[in-house]
Formats: C-alpha cells, sequence, structure tokens
C-alpha cells in the first residue's frame, strides 16, 4: 500500500543566528556553561550552534522524496519523522520507510549510530549505566503515523520509548542503520552534563577530543552517506580557537 507521505518535523529549535533571541531561550541552568564557552571559545555559543544545524540542513535537504515541514501542516496519517536541529539522515531513509508502510503500524524504529568521542576511563562506569537506561527511541531513530494521539511523541523521544516498549506489535522494525546522532562539542552531555559547571579545562580539554574525532573517524561502507557532514564538522572544529 502507497505511504501517505514521509515528512521530516524538525523539534523545538532555535534561531541560533539571532544572539539574543537564543540567549533568552536557553534554560536556567544552561545558561552559565554557555558564558563559561563565550569567555573561552571562538566563534561564540550561537554561532557554533548556527553552523551546527547548517550542515544538518544540509543533510536533511538529501533525504529523497521526504517533505520537511512543521507537525501542524502535515496530514493525518502522514508519516513523521522527528529529529532535532543538528541530527544527521541517512538519504534513503524515507524510501525505506515507503517499502515498510502499514497503514495498521503505529510507528518505525531503525538502527542509529551515535558520533562522539570514546568514552574516557573516569567516566566509564556511570556511562554504561546510562546507556543501559536509555530509551527504545531516541532523537533521530523512529518515525511515527501523525495521529492525534500521537503527537506528543514527535517533541518527547524518551515518551517514544515508553509508547513503542508498550506496544511492541504496532511497531514495525528495520534492522538498517539509518540516522546518526552527532553528540558535538556543544551538546548538553558533552558540557558537565548533570552538574552545575564547566571548567575551563574540561572545554578545552573536550575541544580537542572533538577535533580528533572528526578528522579521524573512519564511517563504514553502510554510513558513507555521512562522510561530507562529517567533513564539515571536520572544518568546523578546525575554525574554533581558544581565546
Amino acid at each position: 500500500m502507497p505511504t501517505p507521505g514521509v515528512y521530516i518535523c524538525i523539534r523545538r529549535t532555535l534561531d541560533w543566528h539571532d544572539e539574543a533571541a537564543s540567549a533568552a531561550s536557553l534554560r536556567p541552568d544552561f545558561r552559565p556553561k554557555v558564558e563559561v564557552w563565550n569567555a573561552i571559545l571562538d566563534p561564540p555559543y550561537h554561532l557554533f550552534r548556527h553552523r551546527l544545524k547548517q550542515i544538518a540542513q544540509a543533510n536533511l535537504a538529501r533525504v529523497e522524496n521526504a517533505i520537511r515541514a512543521p507537525l501542524e501542516e502535515i496530514p493525518r496519517g502522514a508519516v513523521v519523522i522527528p529529529v532535532d536541529d543538528d541530527d544527521w539522515l541517512a538519504p534513503e531513509l524515507a524510501d525505506r520507510l515507503a517499502e515498510q508502510y502499514d497503514p495498521a503500524a503505529s510507528g518505525y524504529l531503525w538502527i542509529r549510530d551515535v558520533v562522539e568521542p570514546p568514552v574516557r576511563l573516569r567516566t566509564r562506569a556511570w556511562y554504561w549505566l546510562w546507556s543501559w537506561k536509555a530509551s527504545t527511541c531516541a532523537t533521530n531513530n523512529y518515525a511515527i503515523s501523525n495521529r492525534p494521539e500521537l503527537a506528543e511523541l514527535v517533541y518527547h523521544h524518551s515518551g517514544a520509548g515508553r509508547y513503542f516498549d508498550a506496544n511492541r506489535t504496532r511497531i514495525k522494525r528495520m534492522p538498517q542503520t539509518l540516522s546518526i546522532q552527532n553528540r558535538n562539542l556543544s551538546s548538553q552531555t558533552a558540557m558537565a552534563w548533570r552538574r552545575p559547571s564547566l571548567t575551563r579545562d574540561e572545554l578545552v580539554e573536550s575541544l580537542q577530543r572533538y577535533r580528533t574525532l572528526y578528522s579521524s573517524r573512519e564511517l563504514p561502507a553502510e554510513l558513507g552517506w555521512a562522510r561530507p557532514c562529517m567533513a564539515r564538522m571536520d572544518e568546523l572544529m578546525k575554525q574554533v580557537r581558544v581565546k
């Protein structure tokens, strides 16, 4: 049966190019960390995030037979792929979803890769505990049927994970790796996650680790579509300087 359409929906995002607007929209507990970034690194946080979004938008534009639209403009019954504004998708993802389309299905789940530096020894135990508890749905490895009762699953991947776990017979699983989560230098997980402050030394050390990541990681053949994204990230990291 033909799909009623595949749409990419970017979750709530900021106008990162507008420094005042983006700063006003930051969570209060995260704002001090951004202030540390701006005191130590150039470009400032908001322009770095703006570049990340540009890289992701160029990638999303290459997803064949998918339409980018806010949720309120997506027709009922269409297949919705929720993403963050720095996520990357395989160009064939929409075609894969169309092949698997089932009007009785509530959702679709596929494999995602994660681009991030190796976990440091001092945080490894915490990381594996967090990974073990992680949601079935991450930021960019699922799609849902656009129905009013499922709308919140677009915005909250942890809630989507709970729904997928509770409704396994209504979920279609796809065995391919069709997305990448780019856990970058500006990610909350990279900036002293779950801690109230971030030091200069921590940020500078993290910068070096991310520079090494994008310049040296070899993607497997099945993720060859993401090599342009990696190259642009490598270029961006080389432009970041310590004041």
